[in-house]
């Protein structure tokens, strides 16, 4: 009897281990996006922690400038800020190039008390272990019309 219960208890264990793990963020590049997403309208550094690669960059322009941050600076940051959710801005994702081994989003934030959005183009790649992680983020802040913008409107 007692072997019995022994044997059904490992059998709940590894269907519920497997359940758990088809739900990780990391099984496709699209949960990773919407992770990614989450994190920033709540403030969940728990949440963009499951989707980072360990080395990734942040990139970003300030005025004339190009600052980078790697992944922990980013997280530490958010700690700061954890639970403030992000109540003035629209945030929508599309996907700019996809290969089996690398995917670009482009991810909008549009405020609605600012002038102005942001653009972040999330770099996930797929690593040895099959999970998709976000590499890179280049995140962009735009105002009025942009020369890139007229560019594509010639």
């Amino acid at each position: 009897m007692k072997l019995k219960a022994l044997v059904i208890l490992l059998l709940g264990i590894i269907i519920t281990g497997n359940a758990v793990a088809g739900d990780k963020p990391t099984v496709s590049h699209s949960s990773v996006i919407n992770h990614f997403m989450d994190s920033y309208i709540n403030s969940d550094y728990k949440k963009l922690k499951e989707v980072l690669s360990e080395d990734a960059v942040f990139t970003s322009n300030r005025d004339v400038r190009v600052v980078k941050h790697n992944a922990s600076d980013v997280l530490n940051q958010m700690k700061k800020n954890e639970g403030v959710k992000q109540g003035d801005c629209n945030i929508s994702a599309s996907i700019v190039s996809e290969t089996d081994a690398v995917v670009i989003a482009r991810v909008d934030i549009n405020y609605e008390l600012f002038d102005g959005n942001q653009q972040n183009y999330v770099v996930i790649e797929r690593n040895k272990a099959g999970e998709w992680k976000i590499t890179q983020v280049y995140k962009m802040f735009m105002v009025g019309d942009t020369d890139a913008k007229k560019l594509v409107s010639n």
